[in-house]
Protein backbone atom coordinates (compact mmCIF):
# COMPACT_ATOMS: atom_id res chain seq x y z
CA UNK A 1 0.00 0.00 0.00
CA UNK A 2 1.29 3.44 -0.92
CA UNK A 3 0.43 6.57 1.06
CA UNK A 4 -0.09 10.02 -0.39
CA UNK A 5 2.34 12.00 1.76
CA UNK A 6 0.76 15.28 0.64
CA UNK A 7 -2.35 14.37 2.65
CA UNK A 8 -0.51 13.45 5.84
CA UNK A 9 -0.44 15.92 8.73
CA UNK A 10 2.80 16.02 10.68
CA UNK A 11 1.93 16.13 14.39
CA UNK A 12 4.58 18.64 15.32
CA UNK A 13 4.04 22.04 16.87
CA UNK A 14 4.39 24.70 14.17
CA UNK A 15 5.63 27.16 16.79
CA UNK A 16 8.40 25.31 18.65
CA UNK A 17 8.80 22.09 16.66
CA UNK A 18 7.94 19.76 19.56
CA UNK A 19 6.07 16.53 18.87
CA UNK A 20 2.36 16.70 19.65
CA UNK A 21 0.74 13.81 21.48
CA UNK A 22 -2.86 12.78 21.83
CA UNK A 23 -5.31 9.93 21.48
CA UNK A 24 -5.92 8.13 18.19
CA UNK A 25 -9.20 10.02 17.65
CA UNK A 26 -7.91 13.50 18.62
CA UNK A 27 -8.15 16.47 16.27
CA UNK A 28 -7.17 19.07 18.90
CA UNK A 29 -3.56 19.07 20.09
CA UNK A 30 -1.98 21.10 22.88
CA UNK A 31 1.77 21.65 22.98
CA UNK A 32 2.88 21.32 26.59
CA UNK A 33 6.26 22.81 25.67
CA UNK A 34 5.23 26.24 24.34
CA UNK A 35 1.53 26.39 25.26
CA UNK A 36 0.12 26.67 21.73
CA UNK A 37 -2.97 24.75 20.65
CA UNK A 38 -3.69 23.34 17.20
CA UNK A 39 -6.63 21.78 15.40
CA UNK A 40 -6.15 19.26 12.62
CA UNK A 41 -7.80 19.61 9.23
CA UNK A 42 -6.07 19.68 5.88
CA UNK A 43 -3.23 21.05 8.00
CA UNK A 44 -2.63 22.07 11.60
CA UNK A 45 -4.30 25.42 12.28
CA UNK A 46 -3.88 27.48 15.46
CA UNK A 47 -6.78 27.75 17.90
CA UNK A 48 -6.88 29.82 21.06
CA UNK A 49 -6.76 28.07 24.44
CA UNK A 50 -7.40 29.36 27.96
CA UNK A 51 -7.19 27.54 31.29
CA UNK A 52 -9.98 27.59 33.88
CA UNK A 53 -10.64 26.03 37.29
CA UNK A 54 -7.01 24.94 37.53
CA UNK A 55 -7.37 23.38 40.99
CA UNK A 56 -4.84 21.15 42.71
CA UNK A 57 -2.13 18.77 41.53
CA UNK A 58 -4.66 15.97 40.96
CA UNK A 59 -6.57 17.98 38.33
CA UNK A 60 -6.95 16.71 34.79
CA UNK A 61 -7.45 19.31 32.06
CA UNK A 62 -10.19 18.35 29.64
CA UNK A 63 -10.81 20.37 26.45
CA UNK A 64 -14.13 22.16 25.99
CA UNK A 65 -15.31 24.28 23.10
CA UNK A 66 -15.96 27.95 23.85
CA UNK A 67 -18.21 29.36 21.13
CA UNK A 68 -19.38 32.98 20.98
CA UNK A 69 -22.43 33.28 18.78
CA UNK A 70 -25.55 35.25 17.98
CA UNK A 71 -28.74 33.34 18.68
CA UNK A 72 -31.49 34.59 16.38
CA UNK A 73 -34.93 33.49 17.56
CA UNK A 74 -37.15 33.42 14.49
CA UNK A 75 -40.19 31.99 16.25
CA UNK A 76 -40.78 30.68 19.76
CA UNK A 77 -44.08 29.30 21.04
CA UNK A 78 -44.69 28.35 24.67
CA UNK A 79 -47.72 26.69 26.21
CA UNK A 80 -49.54 26.72 29.49
CA UNK A 81 -48.82 23.94 31.94
CA UNK A 82 -52.32 22.67 31.29
CA UNK A 83 -55.24 23.78 29.15
CA UNK A 84 -58.89 22.83 29.30
CA UNK A 85 -60.18 20.93 26.31
CA UNK A 86 -62.47 22.72 23.90
CA UNK A 87 -64.93 20.43 22.13
CA UNK A 88 -66.39 21.00 18.70
CA UNK A 89 -65.46 20.32 15.09
CA UNK A 90 -67.03 23.23 13.21
CA UNK A 91 -64.14 25.73 13.60
CA UNK A 92 -60.41 25.95 14.07
CA UNK A 93 -59.25 26.83 17.57
CA UNK A 94 -56.85 29.67 18.17
CA UNK A 95 -53.47 29.35 19.82
CA UNK A 96 -54.81 31.22 22.86
CA UNK A 97 -57.56 28.62 23.28
CA UNK A 98 -54.95 25.88 23.13
CA UNK A 99 -52.86 27.65 25.76
CA UNK A 100 -50.16 28.68 23.26
CA UNK A 101 -48.29 31.98 23.40
CA UNK A 102 -45.92 33.25 20.72
CA UNK A 103 -42.90 35.08 22.11
CA UNK A 104 -41.26 38.05 20.48
CA UNK A 105 -38.46 37.14 18.12
CA UNK A 106 -35.03 38.66 18.64
CA UNK A 107 -31.28 38.20 18.72
CA UNK A 108 -28.82 37.93 21.61
CA UNK A 109 -25.11 37.30 22.08
CA UNK A 110 -24.36 34.06 23.91
CA UNK A 111 -21.25 32.13 24.95
CA UNK A 112 -21.65 28.37 24.81
CA UNK A 113 -19.30 25.91 26.53
CA UNK A 114 -19.52 22.17 25.92
CA UNK A 115 -17.14 19.17 25.76
CA UNK A 116 -14.64 18.96 22.92
CA UNK A 117 -14.14 15.30 23.85
CA UNK A 118 -16.39 12.44 22.84
CA UNK A 119 -19.23 11.94 25.31
CA UNK A 120 -22.85 10.87 25.09
CA UNK A 121 -23.80 13.74 27.43
CA UNK A 122 -22.44 16.62 25.35
CA UNK A 123 -25.78 18.43 24.96
CA UNK A 124 -27.00 18.11 28.54
CA UNK A 125 -23.53 19.09 29.81
CA UNK A 126 -23.55 22.14 27.53
CA UNK A 127 -26.95 23.22 28.86
CA UNK A 128 -25.82 22.79 32.48
CA UNK A 129 -22.66 24.83 31.84
CA UNK A 130 -24.61 27.60 30.12
CA UNK A 131 -25.24 29.58 33.31
CA UNK A 132 -21.92 28.82 35.02
CA UNK A 133 -19.39 31.60 35.49
CA UNK A 134 -16.19 30.59 33.73
CA UNK A 135 -13.36 33.10 33.91
CA UNK A 136 -9.90 32.28 32.48
CA UNK A 137 -7.01 32.04 34.92
CA UNK A 138 -3.44 33.17 34.40
CA UNK A 139 -1.17 30.20 33.74
CA UNK A 140 2.16 30.25 35.54
CA UNK A 141 5.15 30.66 33.23
CA UNK A 142 7.17 27.50 32.86
CA UNK A 143 4.42 25.21 34.13
CA UNK A 144 3.61 22.32 31.79
CA UNK A 145 0.12 20.88 31.30
CA UNK A 146 -1.42 17.94 29.50
CA UNK A 147 -4.63 18.51 27.55
CA UNK A 148 -5.88 15.50 25.60
CA UNK A 149 -9.10 13.95 24.34
CA UNK A 150 -10.18 16.71 21.96
CA UNK A 151 -11.94 14.75 19.23
CA UNK A 152 -14.73 17.22 18.31
CA UNK A 153 -13.66 19.33 15.34
CA UNK A 154 -14.62 22.88 14.38
CA UNK A 155 -17.46 21.91 12.02
CA UNK A 156 -19.01 19.59 14.60
CA UNK A 157 -18.65 22.31 17.24
CA UNK A 158 -20.75 24.67 15.09
CA UNK A 159 -23.48 22.04 14.76
CA UNK A 160 -23.41 21.26 18.47
CA UNK A 161 -23.69 24.97 19.28
CA UNK A 162 -27.11 25.06 17.63
CA UNK A 163 -28.18 21.87 19.43
CA UNK A 164 -27.11 23.28 22.81
CA UNK A 165 -28.93 26.55 22.01
CA UNK A 166 -32.14 24.58 21.45
CA UNK A 167 -31.48 22.69 24.69
CA UNK A 168 -31.15 26.00 26.57
CA UNK A 169 -34.56 27.09 25.22
CA UNK A 170 -36.11 23.79 26.29
CA UNK A 171 -34.58 24.22 29.75
CA UNK A 172 -36.16 27.64 30.37
CA UNK A 173 -38.83 27.97 33.06
CA UNK A 174 -41.78 28.17 30.68
CA UNK A 175 -43.21 25.22 28.77
CA UNK A 176 -41.79 25.19 25.27
CA UNK A 177 -44.03 24.09 22.41
CA UNK A 178 -41.74 24.91 19.48
CA UNK A 179 -38.74 27.03 18.59
CA UNK A 180 -37.14 28.05 15.32
CA UNK A 181 -33.69 29.63 15.63
CA UNK A 182 -30.54 30.36 13.72
CA UNK A 183 -26.96 30.48 14.99
CA UNK A 184 -24.22 32.79 13.74
CA UNK A 185 -20.83 31.80 15.15
CA UNK A 186 -18.48 34.75 15.68
CA UNK A 187 -15.50 33.03 17.29
CA UNK A 188 -14.51 29.68 18.73
CA UNK A 189 -11.66 28.56 20.96
CA UNK A 190 -10.73 25.95 23.53
CA UNK A 191 -11.21 26.12 27.28
CA UNK A 192 -8.96 23.68 29.18
CA UNK A 193 -11.04 23.13 32.30
CA UNK A 194 -9.62 21.52 35.42
CA UNK A 195 -11.52 18.42 36.50
CA UNK A 196 -10.83 16.22 39.50
CA UNK A 197 -11.27 12.48 38.93
CA UNK A 198 -13.43 10.81 41.56
CA UNK A 199 -14.51 7.23 42.01
CA UNK A 200 -16.42 7.17 38.72
CA UNK A 201 -16.71 10.79 37.60
CA UNK A 202 -14.76 13.77 36.27
CA UNK A 203 -15.86 16.61 38.58
CA UNK A 204 -15.38 20.13 37.20
CA UNK A 205 -13.43 22.04 39.84
CA UNK A 206 -15.54 24.51 41.80
CA UNK A 207 -18.74 23.18 40.29
CA UNK A 208 -21.46 20.64 40.93
CA UNK A 209 -21.13 19.46 37.33
CA UNK A 210 -19.73 15.97 36.96
CA UNK A 211 -19.26 13.79 33.90
CA UNK A 212 -19.37 10.04 34.44
CA UNK A 213 -16.38 8.04 33.24
CA UNK A 214 -18.87 5.73 31.54
CA UNK A 215 -20.18 8.64 29.45
CA UNK A 216 -16.70 9.59 28.15
CA UNK A 217 -15.63 7.23 25.38
CA UNK A 218 -11.89 7.68 25.99
CA UNK A 219 -11.93 8.01 29.79
CA UNK A 220 -9.51 5.12 30.40
CA UNK A 221 -6.97 6.45 27.89
CA UNK A 222 -7.31 10.01 29.22
CA UNK A 223 -6.64 8.85 32.78
CA UNK A 224 -3.68 6.71 31.72
CA UNK A 225 -2.08 9.41 29.54
CA UNK A 226 -2.44 11.99 32.29
CA UNK A 227 -0.96 9.59 34.86
CA UNK A 228 2.04 8.88 32.60
CA UNK A 229 2.54 12.62 31.99
CA UNK A 230 2.35 13.69 35.65
CA UNK A 231 4.10 10.61 37.00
Amino acid sequence: MRYDRSKLTLLRCSNCGSDLSGLSTDVIFYCSECGRCWISGERLSPVSIEFLRIGGSDSIFLPFWKVDASVNILNRVSRKRSSSLVTGVSREFTGRERGLTESDSGSRQVRFIFPAFSTNLVLSTGVRMHRENFLPEKVEDGKRFMVIGGSVGMDDAALLTRAVAVGVEVNRTDYLASVDLEIEVHSAGIYAIGCTPGKNVFRINGSEIGILFAAVNDSDEILKKNHDFSG
